[in-house]
């Protein structure tokens, strides 16, 4: 069957694309982009994903000019076209083609493309007997501009996640250069300990997670004990229960951590509780 794409203003079969040989996304990675996912056909928290990419837009001086009416517009025509109710969605935005100087340049006609594939599930089981995460060897600079952006400079996680699959890991741990821990490759990791849930702070430079969002938001509607802050190694290692998040895969427990066990069950019970609670959150 196409595949249909949006590229620049036009739906199209995916293999009549083409982007510029100087466009500066492919050229120096230059761009930014979301993924979600939809549900039933419909694109869960696309606002709350449009505004982060509207936010890094501005912050980097990449037009972008959609209205989220219209964005919306269009991935509803793609999941209709490719027939796709439970999608994957990208939208990557680069700021064109023109100028090769290394600086930025407001001038530019950026270049758009929102893709909606099939979504493949992570395995079940995972979800039942939780993730094994190791600790990159690599630290963040705290001081980095970009890692607060889902930028498509992408070649660093690339790199992590080969050390952690060497390993024969899930996911890595990324620690910032004062020691503390930041996020995963793909992902932003909780603790919790005596029913608070806890996770590092914006300030350690991470990005601003959707779902990371979301769970924080389900923890105070629910009377739960939510604590944003600095957070060791040993803090995360002897945690009752870790668990991660991404719009992808959701709220997925963590069982291991390097050579600890994390938790006597998994999910834990709170975790399971947030995992139940995002589960109605879709459903609304």
């Amino acid at each position: 069957m196409t595949e249909f794409i949006f590229l620049n203003g036009k739906i199209i079969p995916d293999t009549e694309g083409n982007i510029s040989s100087g466009d500066r996304g492919f050229l120096y990675g230059d761009g930014i982009y979301e993924t979600l996912r939809s549900y039933n056909g419909k694109p869960f928290k696309l606002d709350e994903h449009l505004e982060r990419m509207r936010h890094s837009a501005k912050q980097l001086r990449i037009s972008f000019e959609y209205a989220n009416a219209d964005i919306s517009e269009k991935i509803d025509e793609l999941i209709e076209k490719n027939r796709i109710q439970d999608a994957y969605i990208r939208i990557t935005l680069s700021r064109g083609a023109g100028d090769s100087r290394l600086q930025m340049d407001n001038n530019l006609t950026p270049t758009i493309l929102i893709q909606v594939k099939q979504f493949t599930p992570y395995e079940k089981k995972l979800y039942e007997e939780g993730m094994y995460l190791v600790i990159s060897s690599c630290r963040r600079s705290t001081s980095s501009p970009i890692y607060c952006h889902k930028t498509t400079n992408l070649l660093t996680s690339i790199l992590l996640k080969e050390e952690a699959r060497k390993k024969s890991a899930h996911e890595a741990i990324i620690l910032n250069t004062d020691g503390f821990v930041a996020e995963c490759v793909v992902s932003n990791i909780f603790m919790v300990n005596n029913g608070c849930v806890s996770t590092p702070a914006l300030d350690t430079n991470i990005l601003p997670g959707i779902t990371r969002r979301a769970v924080l938001d389900i923890c105070k509607e629910n009377g739960i004990y939510v604590e944003e802050g600095r957070f060791t190694v040993d803090t995360l290692i002897n945690a009752e229960e870790v668990f991660i998040t991404n719009s992808l895969m959701e709220i997925m427990p963590v069982s291991r951590v390097e050579d600890y066990k994390i938790g006597k069950t998994i999910p834990g019970k709170i975790t399971q509780q947030l995992m139940n609670a995002y589960k109605c959150l879709i459903q609304k």
